[in-house]
């Protein structure tokens, strides 16, 4: 199979040509995409070739799409097609939204041209469209400028934009809407102001056997804590590599007699890594470094910030309010990650509360705290649990939970053993 997709990229670059910039890894990825959903590979190959050829370098993917952007073309299946009555300035007008489709993604849209003449189902060539980021995702704009126009349904393949069936600890390799069965474990609701309407919008936490999320609902569905729920439709979002499920009306949201028992997901440091995030993991790892602003701190009253000689960089001399922290990095043997931990973990850590720190601190200098962080953790396997964050820092542990893990050295030594026969 590799050797088929090899010969079918080969085909693909001579096509378009040696010079052409397009990276070869990035075709092979594109290529297997297509082929997972279904796309005969001819197709697959023609498409590439339409859209990496440098006859054509105008039209945008929706994968491609971001917010704010003006007089973008997009080659489009539409998925669904709605229209509604709304008022502007006082005067009734109607409107279209739905979704649209193409070989990297979806996106919702919303036509302000009364006048659109297209169905499910159609393939359109969209011209001089515009974004803006709305209900937590990047929406097209069709404006007065906007030109629609429908063509042949060869000009775009036909994929399966079906929900797929994933659980929560997919979503971060799941590609378009999706349909999942989770518990709510938590949920809110707030008002907010919104193209000119107040709307209701219910955000919480859900999950399954596989892990957690957060989620967003633009629609009242009656649901509450401790409901077990179907959610056919819905999308992945991520901030900071935090997974965050959005749905709105167009969604299928039904209650379903089932038992699910939620649990925090373990995960490596290389995945946890490639994800750059998660909500409420679990992970391992061995304590390579305790790094510089651990130990006893003060912070200012007014912003919370760690201060430094009695004086915050944004509120000046303060009268700073004690704490305790511990900043490290863990190694796991297959990645790193820095990881925070409060004061409340820190004491039990080292066995030692803020105050007896404090005195410490006072009496020895500051270093002295550092040293007992160092030989309490230092080179010490530990388990933390929280939520991590992912940035162009890398990706941070925010612990919740944290414990030095009891080693039996002679089984650890006779694993190890073990593994190098088999080796």
């Amino acid at each position: 199979m590799k050797d088929d997709i090899s010969s079918y990229v080969d085909e693909i670059i001579s096509a378009i040509g040696e010079d052409s910039g397009v990276d070869r890894e990035k075709l092979e990825k594109e290529f297997k995409k297509f082929l997972e959903y279904g796309v005969p590979p001819d197709q697959a190959k023609k498409t590439l070739v339409e859209r990496f050829s440098s006859k054509d370098k105008s039209r945008k993917m929706l994968n491609e799409i971001k917010p704010n952007e003006s007089s973008i073309n997009l080659l489009c299946r539409v998925i669904t097609i709605n229209s509604r009555e709304v008022r502007i300035r006082g005067e009734p007008r109607k409107i279209f939204y739905g979704l649209l489709g193409d070989e990297s993604g979806i996106a919702p849209f919303t036509s302000w041209n009364s006048s659109l003449q297209v169905e499910k189902g159609n393939v359109i060539e969209i011209k001089n469209a515009y974004t803006r980021e709305w209900q937590d995702n990047i929406q097209v704009n069709f404006g007065e400028r906007t030109v629609v126009k429908k063509v042949d349904d060869d000009k775009l393949p036909e994929i399966s934009y079906q929900p797929k069936l994933c659980k929560i600890a997919d979503l971060h390799s799941t590609f378009g809407p999706v349909e999942v069965q989770v518990k709510i474990l938590d949920i809110s609701k707030r008002e907010i102001e919104t193209g000119g309407e107040t709307r209701t919008v219910f955000s919480g936490v859900l999950g399954d056997e596989t892990g957690k999320a957060q989620f967003t609902a633009w629609h009242d569905f009656k649901i509450k804590k401790n409901d077990v729920i179907r959610i056919s439709g819905g999308y992945a979002r991520f901030w900071k590599g935090i997974p965050q499920l959005v749905f709105d009306e167009r969604a299928e949201v039904n209650k379903i007699d089932r038992n699910i028992e939620v649990s925090s997901e373990k995960i490596p440091l290389h995945k946890l890594v490639e994800r750059k995030g998660g909500l409420d993991v679990v992970v391992e790892g061995t304590v390579i470094e305790i790094r510089d602003g651990s130990g006893y701190i003060e912070r200012c009253p007014e912003c919370k910030r760690p201060i430094q000689d009695g004086e915050c960089r944004i509120h000046g001399k303060v009268k700073g309010i004690p704490d305790l922290r511990a900043k490290i990095v863990v190694d796991d043997g297959t990645a790193g990650i820095g990881a925070i931990i409060g004061r409340e973990l820190t004491e039990k850590l080292i066995e030692k509360n803020l105050d007896e720190c404090k005195k410490l601190a006072s009496n020895n200098g500051g270093d002295a705290v550092m040293e007992l962080l160092q030989k309490n953790l230092l080179t010490k396997l530990i388990s933390l649990r929280g939520n991590a964050i992912g940035d162009e820092y890398g990706t941070t542990l925010i612990a919740r939970e944290a414990e030095i893990v009891k080693q039996n050295l002679k089984e650890e030594v006779a694993n190890l053993l073990q593994r190098v026969e088999e080796l």
